[in-house]
């Protein structure tokens, strides 16, 4: 849930009107700021001159150093985005701050952004701007002001945040869902995608309802929105919502795929490399499972890294396989983590290694995996790869056999 907002150049750049070429440039050059921020949009979108993002970053860069709010925000999105240059989210950031001090809202939201995720120093003009570390009260506490304003992109943005820690804020992302669904004709895809899984798992009070969940996430697959599809396309095969039906789940997940889900190209795969419903074929499951790992989709990272382990659909490279696992490890994939903590434990395809095993039973237990859970426990209550600690051992024991662990649950006894 942490990607980009996708906001179109024609909804970014305020529109330009048409002066003559020669004119505009001698009025940009003698320091008329609208013709400055004139001059920049028609080289951005190539209108009455060629398109050059460089000279459009040049003329966005002098408009906003004279103070031109637009101009401030403008100058921003090209830096996060690189459009004219190499991208610079230090830079970006303080140019939004101008612009959202400047009254522009729109930059509010997108300085929200980067405030929650943090960003490293970087130079900028011959000065070096410094670290900004990660403010999650004050980005959320922006996102609420404006999505009070009924701005769609704050709302939405809001809406991810809330949900990366939903049992925390499970009762406000309801809430702030329900409300605008209930009132927008046509809500985003994306806000009905989050809103199903608060259905699904009864967040924020809720009783858990999977049928209305599947209901919800069939108004935005009717968007086209992959990730419903594909979400929808799970429910169905499964049976989960009380509907049973994998020929509709199926061309689902086809849809999905088309649509460029990396979930339904991982799932799919899964179906084709067992003979689940589908033929078997390893080849056509290794090539949807490398389109979806090139997305950078931890479970598709994690079941390329099998195929490559275990030669299935190409040629059998430990190394490869390793580099899979440890990526879908890093990007917080528990089963992964798991993984790679029992082969360095066991000396499977590499040398023994307590210590890195340790590291990455912790990292699984850290997202939750149960077996992860266990095997942190266990490493902790005898000290294996780690100094023993056996109050921290017996928490994570009780944690994985809550999450139904019978090994740690019998450990317990």
């Amino acid at each position: 849930m942490r990607k980009k907002l996708q906001i179109s150049a024609a909804a970014i750049f305020a529109a330009v009107s048409l002066f003559g070429a020669d004119t505009l440039l001698d009025a940009a050059r003698s320091g008329d700021i609208n013709s400055q921020l004139q001059l920049a949009g028609e080289y951005f979108y190539g209108r009455q001159r060629q398109k050059n993002l460089t000279l459009a970053l040049y003329w966005f860069r002098k408009a906003a150093g004279a103070g031109n709010p637009q101009a401030q925000y403008n100058l921003a999105l090209c830096l996060q985005n690189g459009w004219g240059g190499k991208p610079n989210p230090a830079a970006a950031f303080f140019w939004y701050e101008k612009a959202m001090n400047n009254g522009v809202d729109k930059a509010a939201v997108r300085y929200a952004e980067l405030l929650f995720m943090g960003l490293e120093s970087d130079s900028y003009e011959n000065r070096t701007l410094p670290a900004v570390p990660a403010d999650h009260a004050k980005a959320l506490d922006i996102l609420r002001e404006h999505t009070k304003k009924s701005d769609p992109d704050a709302l939405l943005l809001l809406a991810r945040y809330l949900f990366m820690d939903a049992p925390v804020h499970g009762r406000e992302l309801r809430m702030l869902l329900e409300k605008y669904i209930e009132n927008t004709a046509t809500p985003d895809p994306e806000a009905l995608v989050i809103y199903a899984a608060c259905l699904r798992s009864g967040l924020g009070g809720m009783i858990p309802d999977p049928a209305k969940g599947a209901e919800v996430l069939r108004r935005a697959a009717l968007m086209k929105h992959p990730e419903a599809t594909a979400q929808l396309a799970e429910m169905l095969f499964y049976g989960f919502g009380g509907t049973l039906d994998r020929k509709q789940a199926i061309a689902l997940y086809e849809e999905a795929i088309r649509l460029g889900s990396s979930r339904a190209m991982n799932d799919y795969a899964q179906l084709q490399l067992f003979g689940m419903y589908l033929p078997q074929n390893s080849e056509s499951a290794f090539k949807l499972l490398t389109q979806a790992a090139g997305k950078n989709y931890p479970p598709a990272m994690r079941n390329l890294g099998n195929c490559y382990l275990s030669g299935i659909g190409t040629n059998q490279d430990i190394p490869k396989a390793f580099e899979l696992f440890t990526r879908a490890a890093d990007a917080g994939d528990g089963v992964a983590a798991y993984k790679l903590g029992r082969m360095y434990r066991n000396g499977e395809y590499t040398a023994k290694n307590l210590e890195m095993a340790f590291q990455y039973f912790h990292r699984s237990a850290v997202a939750g995996h149960p077996a992860g859970l266990r095997e942190a426990g266990k490493a902790l209550f005898n000290g294996t790869g780690v100094k023993a600690d056996q109050s921290r051992a017996m928490d994570f024991l009780r944690r994985a056999a809550a999450a139904g662990d019978a090994e740690a649950a019998a450990l317990l006894r």
